[in-house]
């Protein structure tokens, strides 16, 4: 018994921290212009394996505009 009430354990911190994963990767999609949605399932199946790589992407920059001094 005491096995499986550490593997609930274990399973329900994983789910924790997936969800959060997943807020994560769908702000950091959303600056990317990459689809907030799609990133926010595959990181909750996947975790840090699609989380790692998006954040590696470059953010989508602002466009720049010219200044007169």
């Amino acid at each position: 018994m005491e096995q499986s009430d550490k593997m609930m354990k274990i399973a329900k911190q994983l789910a924790v921290m997936h969800s959060f994963e997943a807020l994560i990767a769908m702000r950091a999609a959303k600056k990317r212009g990459k689809s907030p949605v799609k990133y926010f399932l595959l990181t909750s199946v996947f975790g840090v394996f699609v989380l790692v790589p998006l954040l590696r992407k470059p953010k989508l920059g602002k466009e720049s505009k010219a200044v007169d001094i």
